[in-house]
């Protein structure tokens, strides 16, 4: 039967008729990516590196010099790849969830399959949903999976992901294993001492090596790229595949991979096209597209290329070939969880001025995820060089509080340090992308509004909606209203704190979170303010707001019983999600030091034996946080805030918006 399949497949394939009646022959596909470099290849002028494969094939195609990732992480931008639509609409926009999609939510290798192609994915996922268990996605995923097992006659679509220049792999230990493989060499090809750093980052010994030992690491990923290339020429095969090479996001050094910076999002892609397809592009071979293209673009394109039919829900645009659309004038970004912290970050781009919201500013983005810490060496130096009161403006910024927006020039500053949004000059270009970004959000319906640990109140089996995209498409998500409260919220003006106070006794609990959210970073004593979050972290029905309102009473009310709350909310709870933000809180509200060393550890031992199975992310990220306050104990996890005075000492400071714009 499984080849019966396969040869009704192959027939479909064949005698498939475009509008003319003409049988149409459709090429194979070969997506070959690598994981976490901004363009950091010769052919995109970059000084350190040795990519001879790469710039050969760049050479046989076309380069796209202002091509991004939607998100700076892989499993939020491998989801907006895999379905054609953004992360932020379809829900699978935190890193590393376990999203239930509804049937509609595409997936482009399954409508290839259907199509008669044989597709393989060697073999990362990653899909940050329902997708991730989804057997009928591929022909095979698996280390062994290769377009070479498909039936004679049967186009291809393959994906083949080069893993080595993954941000783990500069662990010492795996550069180790590389050396001892004679993979690199013992000694960096390029003097570290040599290397031109990015201003951000700090002149010391660590930081240099592991930027030259990442060049080391993208020299043997060219070299990976080469035997793909060449095994597909010796397959006879070349003449009729239409080869791309990308990465699934920048980075990947400290403050790259994760962040919303052009660095963590401007990927190379190159993409070529043999002689007998060379008829779907006006470039040619060795010139370069300047035009915006995004991942989101992706699915749409490629079914276009194969002749398959294209869902309505994709998003995005065909960027190449006979049905090529018109190039967009903007490309959106999200950020929002970060591994075990919660964040919220919008972003837009085009192509020269790029703007970024942060709608939860008093997050340092140098304390959020640990992860990069214990696999690279650059960050633990910095870390330690700031801790110390070493670093200079530039390289205080990724560990200090964010501005509520900001803008840069990457013409001019392509490491993105210069915040030009006071600036008078720009004010134009700031409005005009912050409208655009808006406008956005809003026609996507972008479910980063809603805090996450919510997802589990208003979304299930026996609800309304089963859900969250179905949710959020639906009227009972009044995206604009939110979206305004939101935005207020991130701001903590008297004027904003009077309005915010209204948004606590708000019919819909979203709004009531974001009310209760800038109360927090106001840090307010104002007793009608004190005795409003009062009330909400007694009777609201969402743990998400009860959450919030003790985490605002924390810093100007009632410690006391802020601790009590979340102490209480974090043990009850089986939602992962609602663990989570209960033990930032904890952190964020600065109440650890009522936390002994057992308090923790009687919340690991919930957190092991109480979390649902869907929500597993959420109690595996909780435990990293709990961890780590149990391995450091007694000192403490400082996530936020964190200045410096003249005689070294560390101090933290009360949030405003003039502090964090500077």
């Amino acid at each position: 039967m499984k080849y019966l399949n396969a040869l009704l497949a192959i027939i479909m394939v064949l005698s498939y008729s475009c509008e003319s009646g003409e049988p149409v022959e459709r090429p194979n596909i070969l997506w070959i990516t690598c994981e976490d470099i901004s363009p950091y290849l010769g052919s995109y002028g970059c000084k350190e590196a040795q990519t001879p494969h790469l710039d050969q094939f760049a050479n046989e195609s076309i380069r796209y010099t202002k091509a991004y990732a939607n998100a700076p992480v892989c499993a939020v931008a491998r989801s907006t790849i895999l379905s054609g639509m953004y992360a932020s609409t379809t829900g699978t926009h935190q890193m590393r969830s376990y999203v239930q999609l509804p049937e509609e939510i595409p997936a482009y290798p399954k409508i290839l399959r259907d199509a008669g192609y044989y597709c393989t994915n060697n073999a990362k996922k990653d899909y940050n949903s329902v997708f991730e268990n989804d057997t009928t996605i591929w022909d095979e995923s698996s280390r062994t999976a290769h377009y070479k097992n498909k039936m004679e006659g049967q186009p291809f679509f393959a994906v083949f992901n080069i893993a080595v220049t993954h941000e783990s792999r500069l662990d010492e230990k795996n550069v180790q294993t590389f050396i001892d493989k004679g993979q690199i060499p013992d000694k960096t090809r390029i003097d570290p001492a040599d290397i031109d750093l990015p201003p951000y980052h700090p002149d010391l010994p660590e930081v240099r090596q592991d930027w030259a030992r990442l060049h080391d690491l993208i020299t043997l990923m060219d070299q990976n790229v080469g035997k793909l290339l060449d095994e597909l020429e010796d397959s006879g095969h070349a003449d009729n595949t239409i080869v791309f090479f990308y990465s699934d996001h920048g980075g990947q050094l400290a403050r790259s991979k994760r962040f919303i910076y052009n660095v963590g999002t401007q990927v190379p892609f190159i993409v070529r096209l043999p002689e007998k397809w060379k008829h779907l592009s006006v470039i040619k071979a060795g010139g370069t597209d300047h035009s915006l293209v995004s991942f989101v673009d992706l699915a749409k394109t490629l079914l276009s290329l194969t002749a398959c039919e294209i869902p309505e829900k994709m998003q995005g645009r065909i960027f190449l070939g006979n049905d090529e659309e018109d190039a967009p004038e903007h490309v959106f970004f999200f950020r929002d969880r970060m591994a075990e912290l919660y964040d919220f970050c919008r972003a837009v781009t085009d192509g020269e001025h790029y703007f970024i919201r942060n709608f939860m500013p008093h997050r340092p983005q140098g304390r959020s995820a640990r992860y990069g810490y214990t696999v690279q060496a650059n960050w633990r130096a910095w870390e330690k060089y700031f801790e110390a009161g070493k670093c200079d403006d530039i390289q205080s910024q990724f560990y200090r509080p964010k501005p509520v927006v900001a803008l840069f020039n990457t013409g001019k500053d392509p490491w993105h340090v210069a915040n030009l949004a006071q600036e008078e000059e720009y004010q134009e270009h700031l409005i005009e992308l912050s409208d655009k970004l808006d406008q956005w959000m809003i026609e996507t319906r972008d479910i980063g509004l809603i805090p996450e640990p919510m997802f589990a109140d208003l979304v299930g089996e026996q609800k309304k909606y089963k859900t969250i995209y179905e949710f959020a498409q639906s009227n009972d998500y009044p995206i604009r209203t939110i979206l305004e409260a939101a935005k207020q919220s991130s701001s903590a003006t008297s004027e904003n704190i009077q309005t915010c106070l209204s948004h606590l006794n708000d019919d819909n609990p979203i709004i009531r979170y974001w009310g209760a959210y800038v109360l927090f970073i106001a840090q307010t004593s104002n007793p009608e303010a004190i005795m409003a979050l009062k009330n909400m972290m007694q009777t609201d029905q969402f743990a998400a707001n009860r959450i919030m309102a003790a985490q605002g009473l924390g810093f100007c009310g009632d410690a006391d019983a802020a601790y009590q709350c979340l102490i209480k909310e974090c043990h009850e709870t089986t939602n992962g999600n609602v663990l989570l933000q209960g033990v930032n809180a904890l952190q964020y509200a600065h109440l650890e030091d009522q936390l002994t060393k057992d308090d923790w550890l009687l919340l690991k031992t919930a957190t092991s034996e109480n979390i649902t199975e869907n929500t597993k992310y959420g109690g595996g990220y909780s435990l990293a946080v709990i961890n780590d306050a149990i391995n450091l104990w007694p000192d403490k996890r400082q996530v936020d805030k964190l200045f410096f005075n003249p005689d070294g000492t560390i101090q933290t400071v009360v949030y405003t918006p003039e502090v964090a714009s500077k």
